[in-house]
């Protein structure tokens, strides 16, 4: 149960990817998280493509998210079946379409409390944060770039293997591998602050 928490949170925010291009400078990282994260808000559409390994299938996912910088993240997902995912700093908490909620709060499990604090770190926009819970490489091609993430933590490596973060002016997709090989990747489109 906690991992379908985990894997829906992101949903659930990865694949390593490549480009050739140069790895790019500290400096470089920290401009390109600061402009990622330099609205208070950000609002847009998303769509999830949740590959299971096992199962040989992929599944996709349609709605809106909302980051509330330093606050927390929002996700509204609306087709194939409606449900929120609402996750902060403190608390995890899934209402489905017909309003049934799950709340997990991270003061009860040590897990979560650390993925929690792990997935914060990457929408804080600050480099040394992020430098404490993830293993960093950047590569930058002219104004896109691309953040590949695998977390320091063992407890959260077994549900996020590794994290990339594909950007140009806005963040355009998040990529992931969960700790069992599959795949999920959201696109982010429709950017509004």
């Amino acid at each position: 149960m906690l991992n379908k928490f985990f894997l829906i949170a992101l949903v659930s925010v990865f694949a390593a990817v490549s480009i050739a291009a140069p790895a790019g400078s500290k400096a470089d990282l920290v401009n390109a998280m600061s402009a990622m994260t330099a609205h208070k808000v950000t609002q847009g559409d998303f769509k999830q493509i949740k590959t299971i390994k096992k199962l040989n299938r992929e599944f996709i996912s349609t709605g809106t998210f909302t980051i509330t910088n330093g606050e927390g993240i929002l996700w509204n997902v609306e087709k194939p079946f409606a449900s929120k995912l609402t996750i902060s700093g403190d608390k995890m908490v899934q209402e489905s379409a017909n309003g049934k909620k799950t709340e997990m709060a991270a003061k009860d499990n040590a897990v979560f409390a650390e993925f929690s604090k792990t997935i914060q770190s990457v929408f804080s926009g600050k480099v040394d944060e992020l430098e404490k819970h993830f293993e960093v490489s950047f590569k930058k091609s002219g104004k896109s770039y691309v953040v590949n993430l695998v977390p320091r933590e063992a407890a959260v490596r077994s549900v996020i293997a590794s994290m990339v973060l594909e950007a140009s002016a806005e963040l355009d997709k998040v990529s992931l591998i969960d700790g069992e090989g599959n795949t999920t990747v959201y696109e982010f489109t429709n950017h509004s602050h």
